[in-house]
């Protein structure tokens, strides 16, 4: 997948991620949230894993240029 792909799909989970945000209620029991929490997990997995990727390729795109990154 190249660079470009990456920062699309990470995007889209951000905003996906983002749209949860209104769902949570501050007030609400400890116990609630049973399906709400696992999908923000989820997500925040697979964006903290696209990002991770897009480093990788900053640093290696840097080397190849001769740079640091």
């Amino acid at each position: 997948m190249s660079g470009t792909q990456m920062r699309v799909r990470l995007r889209r989970v951000l905003l996906e991620l983002g749209e949860l945000a209104p769902e949570i209620d501050p007030f609400a029991a400890d116990h609630t949230g049973g399906l709400l929490f696992p999908r923000i997990a989820t997500l925040a997995d697979r964006a903290a894993g696209l990002a991770r990727d897009l480093v990788t390729e900053a640093h290696n795109a840097a080397a190849e240029m001769g740079g640091e990154g």
